[in-house]
């Protein structure tokens, strides 16, 4: 089932505040406010529980941000259909997990989310980082709180009764994209750039913690996700424009 009403409803709501978000920005905080109602009322509404609250208050927030990020009118509009159709799927997946928790197709849709929602919480924050003055201390205590929080939610689909060993992993996941995340402050790319740079280490991460927990880890699982961070992480950084030295 990939036809959930409730869903539609709530995503079509989610493009108009956008829509009113970003181009009436003389009642910036108005509509701001709206969309958060609106965000939290539908997500209670169409879920009828808060599980991956946080997932979605991070995934609203992200939008939000990168949204003040495009300049270009078309491409704002582009992403706020895109950004619409992941916020149904998450929806929509979240939904199906309550309902079964075994539902693999349920856990593949939140996993896909997560990977959408992980690319724009990266991307936007760097962005922040980068036009405002912040201390970037500050910006990798945000990646380590809400990698860790993020990622205990999803491994509690995987495994319920181990939650410490949920927990350590998922603090590990955390302080990793903590280092990785002062790694790349030196690096001379854009937010986007380095957003995706940061997805691709915690996907490899965190597909290598998914796989322990499905008893599927392996030797040739490590080397190939090693192989595959590298490969696509040259080919990025290579075609990528580099940022004016100040």
């Amino acid at each position: 089932m990939f036809l959930y009403i409730p869903a539609i409803f709530q995503a079509i709501l989610f493009i108009l505040s956008l829509e009113l978000l970003a181009f009436y920005s003389r009642f910036f905080w108005l509509f701001f406010a709206i969309f958060l109602v609106i965000s939290f009322a539908g997500f209670r509404i169409v879920i009828k529980k808060w599980s991956f609250w946080y997932l979605s208050i991070l995934f609203f927030l992200s939008v939000w941000t990168i949204i003040h990020l495009i300049d270009n009118h078309s491409e704002k509009h582009v992403f706020i259909l895109l950004s619409s159709i992941i916020y149904y799927f998450l929806l929509l997946g979240i939904y199906r997990s309550e309902k079964n928790i075994k539902d693999q197709t349920a856990r593949g849709i939140i996993s896909m989310v997560l990977m959408a929602s992980f690319f724009l919480f990266f991307s936007a924050s760097y962005g922040i980082y980068l036009n405002f003055r912040i201390s970037s201390w500050i910006l990798m205590l945000f990646y380590f709180f809400n990698v860790a929080v993020l990622s205990y939610q999803y491994f509690t689909i995987i495994e319920r009764r181990k939650k410490r060993i949920v927990l350590i992993y998922s603090l590990i996941l955390g302080l990793a994209m903590l280092e990785m995340g002062w790694i790349v402050n030196f690096w001379p790319f854009g937010y986007l750039t380095t957003g995706f740079i940061l997805l691709m280490f915690y996907y490899i991460l965190w597909d290598l913690v998914q796989s322990y927990f499905l008893r599927r880890l392996s030797k040739k699982k490590v080397f190939v996700n090693l192989i595959i961070f590298i490969s696509i992480s040259t080919m990025v950084l290579s075609s990528s424009r580099w940022l004016p030295a100040i």
